[in-house]
């Protein structure tokens, strides 16, 4: 019975995935928001790009992450980010199997999985994506542990992965007041073979109203595996832009006036984000874009221009002054 399955699941992964393009066309979910006394940790052990895993292949990673002391995890996540998934020149949903150096006798639960490809006919269209994976929780102080993947799909099937990311956010009473948005998914962006990079653009809001008081900083965290390696381009290969305005709709007069009294009024755009980290092969970025927040549904749109990346991960949390307890 199970073999049958996974049969199926082959079948309809070989037929395709509806919508799935260069363009931007899977939104990040929200996975959980909170305002608590807290932080979060994004941690990646280390991992490294394992080349290509044929079935019954193993990947390890060990992590060594601390909380502080008397914090209590709130929200927890174990991200596997992979990609070329495939049988043959056909494409596959890869099959994972995933075990806790501390629970060593109990696979992981598989919470979500988010993928994407090119979408159109012709060679090297394979599926891209990031599973979440419930994973025992963190204590207090120092953790020490190491996943062990396997390869667990069909006879002849092979897949790559980038590395594996765990995210905790944690409460801890001794913490600043902060209040957290996490998104997660797989949006496969390539401006290219008739994607323009406005096409090409991931688009979040980041919903409700911010805490009355002193904001002390507004961290905006990305994951994006390949951002960064663009081949052909070397510089403007992708951007960032948080509560852009469109300046060509807006009167002259009005955009004087508005600049005088409000310097940051049209938001903020970065050229060539993605901080690369060689051995996994994913890009990271990290901006403070306090002065640029407005009091309520922020806009962050991040977009490809000829860079070739997979948006997995986007958290923003903001942290209060003078609120901890």
């Amino acid at each position: 019975m199970i073999r049958l399955l996974m049969l199926l699941l082959t079948s309809a992964a070989i037929m395709g995935t509806a919508g799935a393009t260069y363009a931007s066309d899977r939104p990040l979910n929200e996975s959980y928001r909170a305002d608590l006394h807290g932080g979060y940790i994004f941690s990646m052990g280390d991992s490294g790009y394992s080349g290509t895993l044929e079935q019954h292949g193993t990947y390890n990673v060990t992590y060594a992450i601390s909380l502080p002391d008397e914090s209590t995890v709130r929200f927890q996540r174990l991200y596997v980010y992979w990609a070329w998934s495939k049988i043959d020149q056909n494409a596959v949903y890869p099959a994972f199997r995933i075990r806790d150096s501390r629970q060593p006798s109990k696979d992981l639960s598989l919470v979500s999985r988010y993928s994407d490809s090119k979408g159109f006919t012709g060679t090297y269209d394979f599926y891209t994506g990031v599973d979440a994976f419930d994973l025992p929780p963190l204590h207090a102080g120092p953790n020490n542990f190491t996943i062990t993947l396997e390869q667990n799909g069909l006879p002849n099937s092979t897949v790559l992965v980038f590395g594996s990311g765990v995210l905790s956010v944690y409460e801890a009473t001794a913490s600043p007041r902060t209040v957290f948005w996490v998104r997660e998914g797989n949006d496969l962006m390539y401006s290219s073979y008739g994607v323009s990079p406005e096409m090409a653009s991931n688009e979040m809001i980041f919903e409700g109203e911010l805490p009355k008081g002193r904001i002390e900083q507004a961290d905006l965290f990305l994951v994006a595996p390949s951002g960064g390696y663009s081949r052909d381009l070397e510089s403007d290969i992708n951007k960032l832009m948080v509560n852009r305005l469109d300046e060509e709709k807006t009167p002259p007069l009005i955009r004087t006036i508005f600049s005088l009294l409000f310097p940051n009024y049209q938001g903020k755009e970065w050229s060539d984000i993605f901080n690369t980290d060689n051995s996994t092969q994913i890009g990271f970025e990290t901006k403070d874009i306090r002065p640029y927040l407005k009091a309520e549904n922020n806009k962050v749109t991040v977009r490809d221009q000829g860079d070739y990346f997979q948006l997995t991960n986007a958290i923003l949390s903001i942290r209060m002054v003078g609120e901890s307890t």
